[in-house]
């Protein structure tokens, strides 16, 4: 079974996975600054608690100059621990277990994280300098003194991860709002391709009209498919009607020639004959079997040369053949039928090149373009055929016939299409030559054409692509009869 893909599916899933990413990388950026800020703010707290603390420590109204901590006006978290001591390490207020801290640092602020019972502490260590008596001629006692206060951090986290939740929510509303917008727009956007391919579902063997929607007509996108669409059905429709004009011209071909071998033979046995004429009916029906089975055989090389050419992996076609040698060939077997009309055969090919057909269709070429042009030249006439290589090789053919009306030219080439009466079955033409000539130059990417000489008669142009031979100085073939 074959995997199916959805265009909105995938749309839908890549905006959401780059929303998704994008929320996930904004939010480890807010959760580091709102840690940044958080504990910025916690770190204030503190030094405004240490300073509180500093701030308590008083003279002790003792013969010894000594300081205490007075700690009326001063409120501070019911959790916090602390300890406050003097330069000779006496204890002047504490609260709650102290853990084990640098309490000698040289830095004025210190911080530390521990971690006490489980639960994560964060401790400002603070060192000032009170004077006992500033007044007094000395300047006073001065004491050194050193705050240790920390409280729990734990509500920091709680604040981040509060920060952490409101983003994480946002995002998720926002992916679900996204994710129906983006399965609405998205169909939104494919409905001309929906109604495109609507349209031309509708198309088959006996309807090939198509007209594109107006929506895809409107669309910059569509453009080129429905004029790549409109042209492939054009081809398609001309293919296949002429397929069907083939058919059915090939069987009224086959049918007439099977109906006048029938009714030679039916009228052969109506009665006793002669060997006399016993002879002759069964050279007349040997001539028509003889029509019958070139007529097939032209059909076989017809259908042969529109199958697709096979391509060596180079790239390059199978087989090239001299064009000259197969002219010199065609010349020859058109001998005979020149010296019946007494039609003279020129030849001019000054030079040689190889063209990509095989040596026995260049041959088939040259003899059908050849026999045509003698069929129509009247008696007595000049026949002129010439090679150049400019660019690739171009076959012109002259004759000094009627030429080729307007609306035959576009029909010619057509098989079984019989406009001039000289090409009757009487002469013996099939109405294949043409075709087979036009089939084996495409099939070479060659082109051929017909079209009528200012002096009269008809010119056939034929282009090939070539691949140059040294030259060949030779004089111009001369066939004259």
């Amino acid at each position: 079974m074959t995997k199916s893909i959805s265009i909105t599916r995938r749309l839908t899933c890549t905006v959401l996975i780059l929303e998704l990413l994008s929320a996930i990388v904004l939010i480890g950026a807010i959760t580091i600054h709102e840690r940044h800020v958080q504990l910025k703010a916690f770190d204030s707290s503190l030094e405004v608690s240490a300073e509180s603390l500093m701030g308590a420590v008083q003279d002790a109204e003792d013969k010894g100059d000594n300081v205490m901590l007075n700690m009326r006006e001063v409120h501070l978290d019911r959790k916090s621990v602390f300890l406050v001591e003097d330069e000779r390490g006496r204890v002047l207020g504490s609260a709650g277990e102290l853990p084990q801290l640098e309490l000698s640092s040289s830095w004025k602020h210190a911080f530390h994280d521990v971690t006490i019972k489980g639960r994560s502490y964060r401790f400002l260590v603070r060192h000032g300098l009170r004077v006992v008596d500033p007044d007094e001629p000395n300047g006073g006692t001065p004491h050194n003194i050193t705050i240790a206060y920390g409280t729990p951090v734990g509500h920091v986290w709680h604040e981040v991860l509060e920060s952490i939740r409101f983003f994480a929510i946002a995002t998720a509303i926002l992916l679900s709002v996204t994710a129906l917008t983006m399965a609405w727009s998205v169909r939104e956007v494919l409905f001309p391709v929906t109604e495109l391919a609507r349209e031309a579902e509708r198309i088959n063997s006996h309807d090939w009209h198509f007209e594109a929607p107006t929506s895809a007509k409107e669309t910059v996108e569509l453009r080129p498919l429905v004029a790549a669409l409109e042209a492939a059905l054009a081809r398609l429709q001309r293919s296949f009607e002429q397929q069907k004009r083939f058919t059915n011209d090939a069987a009224h071909e086959l049918k007439t020639d099977a109906a006048i071998v029938k009714s030679s033979l039916q009228l052969l046995s109506m009665r006793k004959r002669t060997v006399e004429e016993y002879s002759q009916g069964l050279a007349l029906s040997l001539e028509d079997f003889t029509r019958l089975e070139m007529t097939v055989q032209k059909m076989l090389t017809l259908a042969r040369l529109e199958q697709p050419r096979e391509i060596k992996r180079s790239g390059t076609l199978l087989e090239y053949c001299s064009l000259r040698g197969a002219i010199e060939d065609a010349v020859h077997q058109s001998k005979p039928l020149a010296e019946l009309k007494a039609i003279e055969v020129i030849v001019e090919c000054a030079v040689d090149t190889k063209v990509p057909i095989d040596s026995r269709d260049a041959l088939l070429l040259c003899s059908n373009i050849l026999l045509n042009a003698l069929q129509h030249s009247p008696h007595g006439s000049v026949v002129r055929i010439a090679m150049t290589t400019n660019d690739g090789a171009m076959l012109t053919v002259e004759d000094q016939g009627e030429g080729v009306s307007d609306e035959d030219r576009a029909h010619v080439f057509e098989p079984f299409y019989r406009g001039d009466p000289s090409r009757s079955r009487k002469s013996g033409g099939t109405g294949l030559g043409l075709s087979i000539c036009k089939a084996i130059c495409e099939r070479a990417r060659g082109s051929i054409q017909i079209e009528n000489r200012t002096e009269g008669g008809a010119l056939v142009t034929v282009k090939l692509p070539a691949e140059p031979l040294a030259p060949v100085f030779m004089p111009s073939a001369l066939l004259k009869v």
